[in-house]
């Protein structure tokens, strides 16, 4: 479920910045990944992290950055991109689509996500707590 902010979201681990293409997908997997290498949460958020991106690379306009944040509370992936017409929606995805499982895979997985307009464009953000917090 959708929440804002609730409290510090610690210290930059990684920003990485690309064009916004089909391929750069897989570079921000390995980006957060690399970022993340000895994170239990690790897997989870290169999963969660395809996915945002995918939604950047596909509904919005390049180039798209990568900020990875880590506390001991957790860590947090925020992906932004030059914006869209339309904000990230959770919808339902039938058996046999092809798509649009991606917020619905965010939703169930991360502890917490949401997505702002800012100056820059648009950013989607989710965070996994660390386990035990």
């Amino acid at each position: 479920m959708p929440a804002g902010r609730i409290g510090p979201v610690g210290a930059v681990r990684g920003i990485l910045t690309f064009d916004g293409g089909a391929e750069d997908v897989a570079q921000a997997r390995r980006f957060v990944g690399h970022t993340l290498r000895h994170h239990p949460e690790r897997e989870t958020a290169v999963l969660l992290t395809s996915e945002v991106v995918t939604n950047g690379v596909v509904h919005g306009t390049g180039p798209i950055t990568v900020v990875v944040l880590e506390s001991d509370a957790g860590v947090r992936i925020e992906v932004t991109d030059a914006g869209s017409g339309s904000l990230p929606t959770l919808r339902e995805s039938g058996t046999d689509a092809e798509g649009g499982r991606g917020l619905f895979l965010v939703d169930r997985l991360a502890s917490r996500w949401d997505h702002v307009r800012t100056g820059a464009g648009l950013t989607a953000w989710f965070e996994l707590d660390a386990p035990g917090s």
